[in-house]
């Protein structure tokens, strides 16, 4: 079997750069397509999903915290 390496050096590399480009596009506008196809995500439940590093809870603690930091570059 032909590993994706191998058809990438083989078949793609000596192509013209404007036919890589136009083969990215395709490969990209199809996994587009496929991703989208697979799962519908709200903006807010992307928003849920990303990790609560600080763990503000409300919009005062942010200020608060990024008023912390922009003091201490007076320093």
């Amino acid at each position: 079997m032909t590993s994706v390496q191998e058809i990438y050096r083989y078949t793609i590399v000596p192509l013209p750069s404007a036919e890589r480009l136009q083969l990215a596009a395709l490969i990209l506008g199809d996994l587009t397509k496929t991703a989208s196809a697979e799962s519908t995500v709200s903006v807010l439940e992307l928003i849920e999903s990303f990790p609560r590093q600080r763990g503000f809870q409300t919009s005062a603690e942010v200020d608060a915290y990024l008023k912390q930091e922009r003091d201490s570059w007076d320093d």
